[in-house]
Order: C-alpha cells, then structure tokens, then sequence
C-alpha cells in the first residue's frame, strides 16, 4: 500500500501546482482575480474550415499566413501577406487578409492596433463571425471582459445568421461552436461543434475546438482523444499541444505533458499561456 500512497500523494501535489498556475495565468492574462471558475480558451488557432457558406474564400495569402498564425509562427504570417505578388496591400485588404493582419497583431500583444484593424475586417464583411470572433479573444486578452463579451455575442448573431440559409453548413457551426465555447457554453459549443465533426470528420480545425472544449468540461480522456486526432491531421496546432498537455496531466500521463508543453513553448515562446507551461515544466525539471 505505500507505494500507492505515495504515488497518489506526488499525484495530488501536481494538480495542486497545475491549479496554482493556471489561476495565476488567469491574472496575468488581465481577468479579475476573484474569478474562480474555468478559465477562458486560447483563441483560435486552427485554421478555419474550408469555405462553404457563400463567404468569400480567403486568398491563398491569407490562408498560408493563417498556417503560420496556428502555429504562432507570427514572422512568416506577416511575410506571406507582404511578400510581392500575394495580393492586395494593407488598405485594400478584403475581409480575409484584414483579419489575418489583425491576428498577427494580436499575436504581437499589440492588441490597440489589432482590434483596430479587427473592426475593419468586421466592417468588410458584416456576414463573417471570424473577425469579431478574433477581435473577442483580442479584447479578452487586453483584459476588456465587456468587450470581449459583446464581440463573442456578435461572432455567435454572425453565425446564426449564416446557419439561417444553410442549416448544415460545417464552417457556421464551427464558429457557432467556438462562439459557444467562448461565453463558456460549454455544453452548447460541444453540441454544435459535434454536428460540424459528423459532417466533416477529418477537420483538423474543428477537431481542436471539440478537444478544447472536451478540456473545460472536465472530460479529460476525450480532450485528449480529441486533441491527439486533431494533431495526427495538423502536426502544426500549437495549442493543442497546449490543452493535450493539461489533458495529460491530468490522466497522470507525465510523458506526454512533458512532451507536449516543451513542444508549445518552443513553438510558442511569446504565446500568454506560455509562461504557464513553463512554470509547469520548470515545476518538475
């Protein structure tokens, strides 16, 4: 019986500074530190699905710099929109390219300028949810909770609005889902993003939010399922290493939370969650 006892007493002292932690990266990120309940997800780093609902499809710029911002490659997201012959400038950027523009902005922590040409993008195209849905997790990251809260509201009315011509179109239901997550519906989101998987089941994107999802609600081994799928089809999603890591932790699965987390922060090194994961590493190193 010792060695059982003293395996679940190392156990219980992990959880116990995996919870420290991850309530201090809840402050640091800007939330009132009173706030005891689960902390919001990373923002979206997976690309979106292909486009189905009549939206106009991003430009291959804009799509190969949203290959880099999964993998917060910030660097190359930012060459591939500027790089000579990639399409339109700075001021003449659609919908697509102006939010991948304000993402890469975010992704530098200049969340002024970002949810600035956030709203701009939002303007482009008032039927897209993608750029309020990345000027919310801006806000939230810039610690304005209420204007996180209205732009969240705002991506999920955009989503509606594209379910109400085409119930079953994937790509809606994936903002819809994600949408969900973010106002912490947990339950909704994993529903809706579990209709978008039955209709597109190998989608990475759409993969990554259910695990993410999966992870707030507490159901670590489908979080980890979820997440581990979504990297066998995208090897390039830094936060799923991130929330896989957790779900490992907390499956008392130490191989690959050290795993995961080294390969996010060196993926990641300037990511907010990324001073979490190496408290952790740093923790049992």
């Amino acid at each position: 019986m010792k060695p059982t006892i003293a395996r679940n007493t190392v156990l219980l002292a992990f959880c116990l500074v995996l919870t420290a932690l991850l309530l201090a990266s809840d402050v640091e990120a800007g939330k009132k530190k009173k706030k005891k309940h689960k902390k919001k997800p990373a923002p979206v780093t997976a690309p979106q699905p292909e486009t189905t609902t009549g939206l106009s499809a991003p430009s291959a710029a804009a799509r190969e710099a949203d290959r880099h911002l999964e993998a917060y490659d910030t660097q190359s997201a930012r060459a591939a929109l500027d790089a000579p012959g990639s399409g339109q400038t700075a001021e003449e950027s659609d919908a697509w390219t102006t939010t991948a523009r304000g993402r890469i902005l975010e992704q530098s922590r200049d969340y002024a300028a970002a949810a600035i040409e956030l709203r701009r993008a939002a303007d482009l195209d008032p039927r897209n949810p993608a750029p309020t849905l990345f000027l919310g997790d801006t806000y939230a990251y810039a610690g304005k909770r209420s204007s996180a809260n209205d732009a969240y509201a705002q991506a999920e009315a955009r989503a509606r609005g594209l379910l109400d011509a085409k119930s079953d179109d994937p790509q809606a239901l994936y903002y819809l889902g994600v949408t969900q997550q973010r106002q912490k519906r947990f339950a909704d989101a994993a529903a809706t993003l579990e209709k978008a998987r039955s209709l597109r089941p190998g989608d990475s994107a759409i993969l990554y939010q259910l695990g993410a999802t999966r992870f707030y609600q507490e159901r670590f081994q489908a979080a980890f399922d979820l997440l581990s799928a979504a990297l066998d089809k995208n090897s390039g999603i830094a936060y799923a290493y991130y929330y896989r890591g957790l779900a490992a932790a907390k499956l008392d699965r130490k191989d690959i939370l050290f795993n995961d987390l080294d390969r996010f922060v060196k993926m990641a090194p300037d990511a907010p969650e990324a001073s979490t994961a190496k408290q952790i590493l740093a923790s049992f190193g």
